[in-house]
């Protein structure tokens, strides 16, 4: 669904706010389609900040989406996107 790379803040160490860039490519989809899916991956961090907090506030994150999101359920995009930010926090733990 799509690419994420994350890299430390060296600037602040206790931010306050989440610093995360949602990114597309221009070969997929019209403008339309580009701007669903930005939707659906900024919703999915949305509700995993909401319930949780497991997404780490001393980090960047971009994420790069692809064109399985325009097409699939948002609940599977959520799922997806509460794993992947559960697997960044347990490299982070490791550090």
């Amino acid at each position: 669904y799509f690419t994420v790379y994350f890299g430390k803040n060296f600037k602040n160490s206790s931010n306050k706010y989440l610093n995360i860039s949602f990114v597309m490519k221009k070969n997929i989809g019209n403008a339309v389609t580009r701007n669903k899916i930005k939707r659906k991956l900024k919703y999915a961090v949305q509700k995993i900040l909401e319930e949780k907090e497991p997404i780490n506030l001393n980090y960047t994150y971009v994420i790069f989406g692809k064109n399985n999101v325009y097409k699939d359920k948002f609940a599977n995009v959520l799922s997806e996107v509460n794993e992947t930010f559960e697997k960044i926090r347990q490299i982070n733990n490791q550090l």
